[in-house]
């Protein structure tokens, strides 16, 4: 049985933690399981974990972030220094202690929930033979995704939770980014009676979350319904603001805040309700908009998440455009008075939470596992001129999965597209030219190896793979002078003559692959590899 090793900071309440739990659930059957937390919290996780997986806590207890933040609003100086030293020597024990746990670890895979365990296995198992999986939760910002692709430039896979961030990140890393969505442990047969004027949101309280523009908004439904009634579900840092705007609004008898409560808490809670609610400035993928539309709750949400832009993409619930609070409040009475309408989008919920089961998501999970079980360390470059020789050279795409790999072609309009399919960071460009401009080839010729040198340092491959011509001559005389391997593949387009490249290279490849038996007799110690098409 293959054994998995996940590594996450805590296991309180939270949406990455109830992620794992659910992820744990569905593959405990089949893989061996090691669970490192960082901190506990609690004596017991906060969602349910069996005893078939094995949990090593590192530090029993949590940082002192709220000591520290008590004694700066009290102004108590010697507090403030006490609690700074303490929380120096709690962040000093994290690090050596993950550092020591990473270290240790015997998986065949390793899987991380934030970057800063990601950073630690990117650089403390640069070389080790285990498969390195992020499963990356957060919405994107600049210096966000710059510090994702720099901590993980080791990684065989950075699986994200909507299709939206899968496009951003795919720019830079091509084919190591896969989108992977959030899923249930399994579809509820409850369904809301949506009879009554109870609206519901959950969340952790904080500036992302939009709640104080859900309080907002509330203030507009009030005005127009008294009677509409919203529960908080949540607790965090931004709680004493939304008591004080409530209690501002004189909202104190429409809006109920009932603190952090367990998944089976939060499912009576929806059942009591009749719409969901998600404000969120950022979002990736809130798996408690699954839960909501298992139990039949019509969604209404701003598009400023990608999670709900993914999820409700095809009318399956109501998205508000441009955080317009008065076009949000419209929406939530318009479902409210229209019995009709807010059946249809309850029936709409209940359908698409059909394609979010566990039985699903298992399935591409062990799709993923096992195709990167035989994933090669050694860096290939691909490399070739454009037209045919790029076409046949992208027949050995499928090798792209397998190996850390780099293309390098022409820069040519048609050659541009290729950055979105295989990454930024994957694809590189020399200059493009043909030797029937006899004046300037030899001057890009000359460009081109200072560029193939460039890329050849920056990716230092172990393997030369080409398909020729011209262009790729520069990079295999630098992979056999730096003792690299060099796969030469003669073109499909000649069967009875040697092309030039093919010539000089054949000399020294270590493999010479020729694509028509007949041209075994130029080519006496190449091997016949048939037809790349």
């Amino acid at each position: 049985m293959k054994k998995i090793t996940i590594l996450t900071l805590h296991f309180g309440v939270g949406g990455i933690e109830k992620y794992i739990s659910s992820f744990l659930k569905m593959l405990e059957n089949d893989y061996e399981i090691d669970l490192v937390v960082t901190y506990k919290l609690n004596e017991k996780p906060s969602f349910p974990i069996s005893n078939k997986v094995n949990i090593k806590y590192l530090i029993d207890g949590a940082p002192n972030r709220e000591e520290i933040n008590r004694a700066l609003k009290r102004k108590k100086v010697f507090n403030l220094i006490k609690e700074l030293f303490k929380g120096a020597k709690i962040l000093l024990e994290k690090k050596r202690k993950t550092k020591k746990a990473i270290k240790e670890i015997d998986s065949d895979y390793i899987i991380t929930t934030r970057l800063y365990e990601t950073k630690l296995v990117n650089k403390l198992l640069k070389k080790k033979n285990i498969v390195k999986i992020l499963t990356d939760h957060n919405e994107v910002s600049k210096k966000y995704k710059k510090e994702l692709i720099k901590s993980t430039t080791n990684y065989d896979k950075i699986v994200v939770v909507n299709e939206e961030i899968e496009r951003v990140y795919k720019e830079e890393l091509g084919l190591k980014v896969i989108y992977l969505p959030n899923f249930i442990d399994e579809l509820s047969d409850k369904k809301s009676s949506l009879d009554n004027k109870n609206l519901i949101a959950v969340g952790r309280f904080s500036e992302e979350k939009g709640f104080l523009d859900l309080i907002d908004i509330m203030y507009i439904l009030v005005k127009k319904d008294p009677e509409i009634k919203l529960t908080l579900v949540g607790d965090g840092i931004q709680k004493e603001e939304i008591i004080s705007k409530i209690k501002e609004l004189k909202l104190e008898k429409n809006i109920i805040l009932t603190g952090y409560l367990n998944s089976y808490e939060v499912e009576k809670e929806m059942l009591k309700s009749s719409i969901y609610l998600l404000p969120s400035i950022r979002e990736s993928f809130g798996l408690v908009l699954l839960e909501a539309m298992n139990v039949g709750l019509p969604i209404v949400a701003f598009d400023t998440s990608s999670g709900a832009k993914t999820l409700l993409k095809e009318d399956t619930g109501i998205l508000i455009e441009n955080r317009d609070k008065e076009a949000f409040a419209k929406k939530v009475i318009e479902l409210l008075e229209n019995r009709k309408l807010i059946s249809t989008y309850s029936k709409k919920s209940k359908e698409t939470v059909k394609n979010y089961t566990s039985e699903s998501a298992l399935k591409y999970w062990k799709n993923l596992l096992k195709s990167l079980e035989n994933r090669s360390l050694k860096k290939v470059m691909f490399i070739s001129s454009t037209g045919g020789h790029l076409n046949e050279m992208l027949m050995l795409k499928s090798m792209f999965y397998k190996y850390p790999y780099m293309l390098i072609t022409e820069n040519t309009p048609t050659n541009k597209n290729l950055v979105h399919d295989y990454g930024k960071r994957q694809v590189g460009y020399l200059i493009y030219g043909t030797r029937k401009h006899k004046l300037v080839y030899p001057i890009k010729l000359l460009l081109n190896c200072f560029k193939s040198l460039y890329y050849f340092i920056k990716f230092r491959p172990d393997f030369v793979l080409t398909t020729g011509a011209h262009t790729a001559g520069p990079m295999c005389a630098l992979g056999a002078l730096f003792g690299k391997k060099i796969i030469y593949i003669e073109t499909f387009a000649n069967s009875e003559t040697k092309t030039v490249t093919g010539k000089i290279v054949y000399k020294f490849a270590d493999l010479f692959i020729v694509q028509w038996e007949s041209m075994l007799e130029l080519y006496p110690n190449a091997k016949y590899g048939g037809w790349i098409y």
